[in-house]
């Protein structure tokens, strides 16, 4: 039965992963590209994708750490998980910590980022002020994208030396 649970803590954890990673991906390459060359306001698009990824995002996030957590302590002990004694678990801890960066910033352009160029663009404000907020979250979904990969790359490590 614990194995029956893990395959299904791993394949949640990587369609999670996909979801997330993947919608990143497919917006700075496939979307936005596509919303600049064919739209007027590309913005306006981009404004309703992000509505609608950001709590695929958000759900995905949490599958993420729930059977991120539920895997390791099934398949490690807490001390050697927390030891850092070995290669293993130190590149556990990088994959962590990126991981809870993505987190910051996915939920920082989401709260704060986005609601003032919301804002700004319902005020009227200032274009080049609206223009600096848009590329900043831009750059932040970038950043995530970079980690992201990261974050991919460790768990291909991880999985080559476990044990």
């Amino acid at each position: 039965m614990k194995e029956v649970l893990l395959v299904v803590g791993a394949w949640i954890h990587l369609f999670a992963s996909i979801v997330w990673v993947g919608g990143i991906f497919f917006i700075l390459f496939a979307a936005f590209p596509g919303a600049k060359e064919t739209l007027e306001q590309p913005g306006k698009l981009m404004g309703a994708l992000s509505k609608r990824f950001a709590p695929l995002a958000n759900i995905s996030i949490l599958f993420i750490f729930v059977t991120g957590i539920l895997m390791s302590l099934s398949s490690h002990s807490l001390s050697e998980i927390t030891s850092l004694g070995s290669a293993w678990s130190q590149a556990l801890l990088v994959k962590i910590m990126l991981a809870l960066i993505m987190t910051g910033i996915h939920f920082y352009r989401g709260l704060v980022v986005a609601p003032k160029i919301t804002k700004l663009t319902a005020e009227g404000g200032r274009l080049e002020n609206i223009s600096g907020l848009q590329k900043q979250s831009l750059n932040l979904v970038k950043l995530n994208l970079l980690f992201g990969l990261t974050v991919l790359l460790i768990t291909g490590i991880l999985y080559a030396f476990r044990g």
